[in-house]
């Protein structure tokens, strides 16, 4: 509600802006001073260090967008914050202001002097390489994420399971340009995106939806596939299989020495789609995305895309998230 004031303050002082996952697309993320949801990346923790004044808005500081609550801000701390108990509850503070965003920001944006020019180019420079470090990261991933960006309308909703592409990329990478689409389930639970996704199809029957979702991830709801089947509303479901719980996967192969319980039985996903009815498509090489992608999302109805994760191959490193393991 408040984005015009957020975009009058950023654009009156030449400041950078790094959102959490939830505050993506507030100010759309092709805006040149727009860094995004990359806070804990090495250049934007060096930003912080040699910032003068950090603003945080409505900033619930999740463990997983802080490094595990290890991202260092500046001690010149501005919060706002309609909630007066979230004020200094994670973060210090030295300036706590309990109010609205779109009450307060004004107020900020008449007594703001602009940056430094040098300043604000070097906000432009880590915008471009912190998005050109994780296009490289993710390896072949890339294709996809470059093929979403390319086929879907500006604004079109991208609803995210929790599963590694969503984590990696689809949460920082594949842009958002309205927080109307940014959906993804917040609690951080397995398993939601489809549902979320087909909610968010009949909201905006005119335009299409994606879906990302993990192989592990849509077989904790995979009833949503019968009413994807019978309702036929225009989403486009991208399942990344790789045979089980990737991420768990990745934790137990970096911290201990066997695994248990993270390779899993998966469908046929052709024959599964034949089922129910749905058109199906797969992408097992990333000269396949744009065309498979493009011909999915064009289409009036639903589709499953199968990415096979085996045959694509994989990222440069695997992802693991932020969290501290207990090695004693």
């Amino acid at each position: 509600t408040a984005r015009g004031e957020l975009l009058a303050l950023l654009e009156a002082t030449g400041a950078g802006l790094l959102t959490s996952n939830s505050g993506r697309g507030a100010v759309p993320e092709d805006h040149e001073l727009v860094i995004g949801n990359f806070a804990t990346t090495p250049a934007a923790r060096a930003l912080l260090a040699d910032a003068d004044v950090l603003v945080t808005i409505g900033t619930h500081f999740r463990s997983n967008e802080t490094a595990d609550y290890g991202l260092e801000l500046p001690a010149a701390h501005i919060q706002i914050d309609l909630d007066s108990a979230a004020l200094g509850r994670v973060y210090p503070v030295r300036h706590a202001l309990h109010g609205t965003a779109a009450a307060v920001l004004p107020q900020l944006t008449g007594a703001a002097r602009p940056a430094d020019a040098d300043w604000t180019a070097r906000i432009r420079d880590v915008r471009d390489e912190v998005r050109a470090t994780l296009h490289d990261t993710i390896g072949p991933q890339a294709a996809l994420c470059d093929a979403l960006a390319e086929a879907l309308p500006r604004g079109a909703v991208v609803a995210r399971d929790v599963t590694i592409p969503s984590s990696s990329w689809g949460n920082r990478l594949l842009p958002m340009h309205d927080p109307r689409a940014n959906v993804f389930p917040r609690g951080g639970g397995i398993g939601q995106g489809l549902a979320m996704g087909i909610g968010a199809a009949f909201a905006r029957p005119e335009e299409p939806t994606v879906v990302i979702a993990g192989d592990g991830g849509l077989a904790v709801h995979l009833g949503e596939l019968l009413t994807l089947a019978q309702e036929r509303p225009r989403v486009t479901l991208v399942v990344f299989n790789d045979g089980g719980y990737g991420v768990l996967r990745n934790m137990q192969d970096k911290y201990s020495e066997r695994r248990s319980g993270v390779d899993l039985f998966t469908p046929d996903f052709a024959q599964l789609a034949a089922a129910c009815g749905l058109a199906y498509a797969r992408i097992a090489d990333q000269s396949e995305a744009v065309g498979v992608v493009a011909a999915a999302v064009a289409s009036d109805g639903p589709t499953l895309v199968e990415v096979d994760l085996a045959a694509l191959g994989p990222m440069k490193n695997p992802f693991t998230p932020p969290v501290k393991i207990p090695t004693a």
